[in-house]
């Protein structure tokens, strides 16, 4: 007598109603049995019990390993620092449980700072329900505080409107380092959904044209004030030491208006009362403003259609350094000295500016000792004038000017 059997299986899902992500092995057996004993029978039945058995507590364990619940709300409410009204207080709060951990997180932003905490249930304190956990970002010390079960906030549990505060939705954080906030989940709608898309899109644009402020209007300013300090230099030299298009007087100055573009090209666009550039000047004083600073912040700068408009005051000066030294005009030719001590070492020697050089050798065609003195600006000669040194008590012997701009 023979026994043959066939054995079929297969997943699937425990219903369609069934909304988890379980499967359940489903087994279907074929027994055709020619005298086939008893024993053979029991033996399939328990080797099919223990499979079942073993991928029910597999799935099990594989369905909490991944339970994750997490809600996120469009907004929150905090109080005003000065008022104590509530005001909208950040993009998005989001809120989650980990099954597997039996732990909380939390992550919102409060200003331009995102902060994430990790937080497991502590027990009640004065009726209220504490978790205790840490700021994931600098492993800060972190304590919440609720009125109500923060596993309750998994659901929605925020508020319909935005005038008072409700005690019920209150989530009290204190984060080590960073102070304490009250937090007021506000309920999530579709209309209240756009909104905050809405909001989070001009705000993406504000962050974009700050940023791009923050770049170029250092560099715009920076580059202004050299243009135009090479300008007064560039004028001084190029008019014999006259400064006509600058008030060089002690404490004086001169206010520009100027944007700088994403190409950091700078364009002047008033100096003082006048206008230098009508259509530009239209566009700062009425164009859309993507960002401005605060008045506290010190930039008087803000960013216009792609381009930044700043203003910022210039005091033109001319800092003309004076210098004393020696020449020694011997067999050796010329060599020049930074004192009126000659010492042949290094540090005390120094070798002049081209204008000056060829100056001092093109005048002097003695052999002897010549104190130097001279002016430079921007490290160019401005003044120069030399004196023969005498040998004796009453040899004396007038200055001799070798070089000026003045002239």
């Amino acid at each position: 007598m023979g026994c043959r059997f066939i054995l079929y299986h297969g997943f699937t899902r425990a219903s369609k109603t069934d909304n988890s992500n379980s499967l359940m092995l489903s087994f279907y057996i074929n027994l055709s049995c020619r005298g086939c004993g008893e024993q053979i029978y029991d033996i399939m039945k328990r080797t099919l019990l223990f499979l079942m058995s073993v991928i029910m507590v597999l799935s099990a364990y594989a369905q909490k390993s991944t339970s994750i619940k997490v809600f996120e709300y469009p907004d929150y409410l905090c109080p005003n620092p000065y008022t104590g009204q509530p005001i909208y207080g950040g993009n998005t709060l989001a809120i989650s449980y980990s099954e597997k951990k039996n732990s909380y997180g939390m992550e919102f932003r409060y200003g331009y700072v995102k902060y994430s905490l990790s937080l497991s249930y502590k027990g009640m304190d004065n009726g209220r329900y504490v978790y205790t956990g840490f700021e994931i970002g600098n492993m800060a010390e972190a304590i919440v505080m609720t009125s109500t079960k923060l596993s309750r906030f998994l659901d929605n549990y925020g508020q319909m409107q935005s005038e008072t505060f409700e005690k019920d939705k209150l989530i009290e954080l204190h984060i080590s380092g960073s102070g304490s906030l009250s937090v007021y989940p506000i309920k999530d709608t579709p209309e209240r959904r756009k909104r905050i898309e809405e909001k989070v899109a001009k705000q993406e644009v504000e962050n974009a044209a700050r940023n791009k402020l923050e770049e170029l209007y250092p560099y715009g300013v920076q580059y202004l004030q050299d243009s135009l300090k090479q300008q007064v230099v560039k004028e001084f030299f190029n008019n014999a030491g006259e400064v006509k298009s600058f008030n060089l007087q002690p404490y004086s100055f001169h206010t520009y208006i100027a944007v700088i573009d994403t190409n950091k090209q700078v364009t002047v666009i008033q100096k003082d009362e006048v206008v230098l550039n009508a259509e530009l000047q239209n566009e700062q004083l009425h164009g859309k403003i993507e960002y401005e600073p605060s008045s506290t912040s010190g930039k008087t700068a803000k960013a216009v259609n792609s381009k930044v408009f700043f203003s910022m005051t210039f005091h033109p000066e001319l800092n003309i350094k004076e210098h004393r030294g020696k020449v020694v005009y011997d067999k050796h030719g010329f060599s020049y000295f930074e004192n009126a001590k000659v010492s042949y070492a290094a540090p005390n020697q120094f070798i002049p500016i081209e204008d000056m050089k060829k100056a001092i050798e093109t005048s002097i065609t003695k052999k002897g000792q010549y104190s130097l003195y001279w002016e430079t600006l921007d490290n160019r000669l401005v003044y120069l004038s030399y004196k023969r040194m005498g040998t004796g008590i009453l040899k004396v012997h007038e200055p001799v000017e070798a070089y000026s701009i003045y002239k």
